[in-house]
């Protein structure tokens, strides 16, 4: 298990939004509650501080940093990179805490770094068994209770965020100097992933390349690809009509359906990615643009890799 960790995306929103906001995360299957001064907390069930932060009262939808938590020898070793490639230390922004570390990639992305342990616990599920030829996994009843029946879906934990960059190399090499991650697999200029050194998902960081920062989306593991499909389906019914799912993504190998938010990011409910417990046995690959977005599934929203934040910005 790696000693860092994504720990929540903080991101700006105008008053005029947080009703939707709040709607649109509860919906999701979060627990929204209201933070200090002009923030919005929003949980997982069962873990103490929040996947995604809103800060309100802005002009526009922004990303606004992202937090990392580490270790106190880990995030000793960050600060003393930091300033050994002279990576300039930032102020905490107004009303965020001066505690740990504050730092911006070449591109201007803003981290916040702090000594913090993982809340996450997990608890395990059945394993998902399917018959297939030769392999008769579930004898003498049904995969499903009714539809009327299933329990909500309840995401458990933040997973990974991808990241608009206008540049995705400088990004990726930010990450790996000066936080240890690793590179997973990437497809050219356009998308490159990375995890963390001593075990993590395929992907906890990721960058996509845009005209300027932005955010694209975090994703919520669930327990099983009938949680993905269920909650991709129920968030359809609830009027989050603008999707992209149920399919499976190459790199990476999970079960994914995205569903946009009221700016026209996403979340993502996914399970089953690929985990990598040794960096140095991991081979990263370079993916061709044709087989780098899914394995099988719906083709994307035609706008789903468009940054409206530097659309916004720039008019």
């Amino acid at each position: 298990m790696s000693d860092l960790f994504l720990k929540h995306v903080v991101i700006a929103i105008p008053n005029a939004d947080i009703e939707s906001a709040s709607i649109f995360y509860q919906a999701f299957g979060l627990n929204v509650r209201q933070g200090t001064g002009p923030m919005i907390d929003i949980y997982c069930d069962n873990i103490g501080y929040p996947s995604i932060r809103l800060v309100t009262g802005t002009e526009h939808k922004k990303l606004h940093h992202v937090q990392m938590g580490a270790t106190a020898t880990t995030l000793k070793k960050i600060k003393t990179k930091a300033q050994s490639q002279q990576v300039r230390l930032e102020q905490a922004p107004q009303g965020f805490e001066d505690e740990g570390l504050w730092i911006k990639d070449p591109n201007g992305i803003l981290y916040h770094i702090i000594e913090a342990k993982d809340d996450y616990k997990v608890s395990p599920v059945p394993a998902f068994t399917i018959n297939s030829p030769g392999n008769d996994n579930r004898l003498n009843k049904g995969a499903l209770d009714p539809k009327s029946a299933l329990p909500a879906v309840r995401p458990r934990r933040l997973g990974h965020a991808l990241i608009f960059t206008p540049d995705v190399d400088s990004s990726l090499n930010f990450v790996e100097q000066i936080f240890g991650m690793r590179l997973s697999d990437r497809s050219g200029e356009v998308v490159a992933f990375t995890h963390c050194e001593g075990g993590s998902e395929h992907h906890v960081l990721a960058f996509a390349k845009s005209e300027g920062i932005g955010f694209h989306h975090a994703s919520f593991l669930v327990a099983t690809p009938d949680e993905v499909g269920i909650g991709g389906d129920r968030m359809f019914q609830k009027g989050y009509t603008k999707a992209w799912g149920f399919g499976r993504h190459s790199i990476g190998s999970n079960f994914f359906h995205y569903v946009a938010d009221p700016w026209g990011s996403y979340l993502e409910y996914y399970c089953d990615m690929d985990y990598i417990s040794d960096s140095d046995s991991w081979e990263s690959k370079e993916w061709p643009a044709e087989d780098a977005l899914h394995s099988w599934g719906p083709l994307p929203p035609q706008d789903f890799v468009h940054n409206y934040e530097v659309e916004i910005f720039n008019n």
